[in-house]
């Protein structure tokens, strides 16, 4: 006798944001085609319909702000028997038994940048209502499952990895020839290192810049493009370029449209992934899955990413990252072998075992609702 699909209510609110929002996206993109799910989205009828065309099933409205009190008292009261899917911490109170709940990472708690008491009570109560009450959860890097065990010990019951994943059908080694029109198309005429997503100061890109500095004053011939602003600089960046003597060297570039990506990252020398805390790093895979020579901090989630493929450095002392600079510059196996093993290394993040893994925590769900 078939299985009854599972009725489950996904929070669809974060989707076309980045972050999470692509990880939304890319797990609704494929859970609307499962058949182990009977899948209802709670969000904005415009938005859902936008991003997913080709969903037909169910949508709740739903619009309260995210980490706002609405969100809580608002929330569409699930049916008999239905879960919920919540891809943030920020769940859905009422509901956490029957709840499958996302968490990314603890940056809330971890970076200096979210210190303000509010930002900090507010993580604490929710990570902690979420890791004794919640039916399941999923971390997305075991360094994410540690650190949530760390802090929230009732966790370590209903708690497992899933890994990410990255699209492949994007993602991958591009021509050579797609490659020189790009250079061309976007004057990118000088070799040049890349970093993206830089919005928070935990991405540690102006840690990159001062690295650099020391090579640049003894004439490297290796320029940094920073991707991912819009062509505007956070402010932690904005102030460690002013008045910068090597600011000539330093390129903002523009918004990109997700189909030229693939070609961003194969036109540079070398990817530098220079964060102090990540809780999954699509921008490393991404990378890798494009054949570029990659050299990575060693902290939290990013050497479950790279796995063999980057030369890793310590994201606090500069030396390091100047040495694993010069070693990709200078050594051609090196690179040879990145652009072999990085396209290999990046397979193992797909969206497909992503939902795959979903499936079983929903079903163990369900049954304890039963």
């Amino acid at each position: 006798m078939a299985k009854s699909p599972i009725p489950v209510l996904f929070d669809a609110r974060m989707l076309g944001f980045s972050g999470i929002g692509t990880q939304v996206f890319s797990v609704l993109n494929l859970l609307i085609h499962r058949p182990e799910v009977r899948l209802t989205l709670a969000g904005n009828r415009d938005t859902i319909q936008k991003y997913l065309p080709d969903f037909s099933g169910e949508i709740r409205p739903f619009n309260a702000g995210i980490y706002s009190i609405r969100e809580q008292l608002q929330f569409p009261a699930p049916r008999k028997g239905e879960i919920i899917h919540s891809p943030h911490y920020n769940a859905a109170l009422k509901y956490l038994r029957r709840s499958l709940v996302v968490v990314h990472d603890l940056i809330h708690l971890d970076s200096q940048e979210f210190s303000n008491p509010v930002y900090r009570l507010y993580a604490s109560f929710f990570l902690r209502q979420v890791a004794s009450r919640a039916g399941s959860i999923a971390t997305v890097s075991d360094h994410s499952r540690d650190r949530m065990i760390e802090n929230f010990p009732r966790s370590k019951t209903r708690i497992s990895t899933i890994y990410n994943g990255i699209d492949h059908a994007l993602f991958k080694v591009p021509s050579s020839k797609d490659v020189v029109a790009f250079k061309k198309k976007y004057k990118l005429k000088k070799p040049f290192a890349l970093c993206v997503g830089i919005g928070k100061k935990h991405k540690n890109v102006d840690f990159v810049v001062r690295s650099l500095k020391t090579l640049w004053d003894g004439d490297l011939d290796l320029d940094l493009c920073i991707a991912g602003t819009g062509g505007k600089l956070p402010g932690y960046l904005a102030d460690a370029l002013k008045d910068f003597e090597h600011a000539s060297r330093i390129r903002i570039l523009p918004f990109f449209e997700n189909s030229e990506l693939p070609l961003l990252y194969a036109s540079s020398d070398i990817f530098i992934m220079p964060s102090l805390l990540e809780g999954f790093g699509f921008p490393l895979a991404e990378a890798m899955a494009c054949g570029v020579p990659v050299v990575s901090s060693n902290r939290s989630s990013l050497p479950e990413v790279g796995g063999d493929v980057p030369l890793y450095f310590d994201p606090e002392h500069e030396s390091e990252l100047r040495e694993a600079v010069l070693r990709i510059l200078e050594n051609k196996s090196i690179r040879s072998r990145m652009k072999k093993e990085g396209p290999v290394q990046a397979r193992n993040f797909t969206w497909k075992s992503h939902v795959d893994s979903l499936i079983p925590l929903y079903e163990s769900i369900a049954r304890n609702l039963r």
